[in-house]
């Protein structure tokens, strides 16, 4: 049977899955595994009958997969994907998705600074009919950084002004998904996705909760300022055309300039005569129509590479292990990866 195939039994109660990707994160996994099982098993009502944790390993350096071996054997709860490569967060989401086999699946950091204990509320909304929870963060002073906090905002402002989604700020990949949400976005074959904007597109009934950023239990954070800004990219291009409108107003623009730098130019000939000072109003001419020009080319080029990368067909992720594999080779990995659901299913 594939992986992520095996759906729950109605008679032993619903079953709610908790996905954590894992990057460089062996001092944590431990920790979060115990204090999820801890909050899961407090609680016996029927939306905690049954639960499972799913680790995404996203081709970690240090003993993560090693540890995670470690709890899987440990805990028939704890069950674990590893990829053969880094492929990157939102990746490791999707993975998480078609491995994990719950009624509602929760998303969430294993660093802990998404907070565990916020768990039961995602699954008392759920309860009460929501198909989508969102956890939305209350930022406070000191929580992060004022560079973040700004650069968070004016993103999200700029994607709710272009973009066909919106996405308040605070928003995260901390969310409740209810199995039919999963399904649906499992039946996705698009490379790159933008998992908080697509929940948000999909159209089911979504409510938010809010909560307070926790603090990482151990290590640093591997989402360095690069990795942000490629999500920020991802989300953008996924949710919207008008760059590429943007790009058509650009070169006008940046046309016009140019004929008003001809007109001063000749303006200036004939009203002065022969004269050296040309050169100025050049190469501000070439510099200004040349960086336009650029800027066109290369929002142009985004969107066609992200094309290419689809026409090609490749798989998303690779996996090179689970709980239940042996450590097959690299190449088996798609085999070994979750089927892929039907929209809908």
């Amino acid at each position: 049977m594939a992986v992520g195939s095996d759906r729950r039994t109605t008679d032993q109660g619903p079953l709610l899955s908790v996905v954590l990707p894992a990057y460089n994160e062996a001092g944590n996994v431990g920790p979060m595994a115990a204090r999820l099982a801890e909050i899961l098993s407090a609680d016996r009502s029927d939306a905690f009958a049954r639960f499972e944790i799913v680790f995404v390993d996203d081709c970690s350096k240090d003993g993560t997969l090693a540890e995670l071996r470690r709890l899987a054997a440990a805990d028939p709860r704890v069950r674990y994907v590893s990829f053969t490569r880094n492929f990157g967060h939102q990746s490791a989401l999707r993975a998480g998705l078609r491995h994990a086999r719950g009624d509602a699946v929760v998303l969430m950091d294993c660093d802990f600074e998404h907070p565990p204990e916020l768990i039961p509320e995602l699954l008392a909304r759920w309860r009460e009919g929501a198909k989508i929870v969102a956890a939305q963060r209350e930022t406070a002073a000191g929580d992060v950084s004022a560079f973040k906090r700004l650069t968070s905002r004016l993103y999200y402002r700029l994607l709710d002004s272009i973009g066909d989604v919106r996405i308040e700020p605070g928003s995260a990949d901390f969310l409740l998904l209810d199995r039919v949400v999963v399904d649906t976005i499992n039946g996705f074959d698009d490379h790159d996705l933008f998992l908080r904007g697509l929940v948000r597109w999909l159209g089911y009934p979504l409510v938010k909760v809010p909560y307070r950023q926790g603090v990482r239990s151990e290590g640093e954070s591997s989402y360095t300022l690069r990795r942000m800004i490629d999500l920020a990219v991802t989300g953008i291009i996924a949710h919207s055309v008008k760059p590429l409108r943007i790009a058509i107003h650009l070169a006008l623009v940046f046309a016009l300039i140019g004929v008003l730098l001809l007109v001063y130019s000749i303006v200036s000939f004939l009203a002065i005569g022969h004269t050296v000072a040309g050169w100025t109003s050049t190469m501000s001419a070439i510099a200004i129509l040349g960086a336009g020009q650029f800027l066109v080319l290369g929002i142009i080029g985004e969107y066609i590479g992200r094309v290419l990368r689809e026409t090609r067909n490749w798989p998303p992720f690779l996996v090179a292990e689970t709980e239940t594999s042996a450590a097959p080779p690299a190449a088996a990995g798609r085999e070994t990866a979750p089927r892929r659901a039907s929209v809908g299913s």
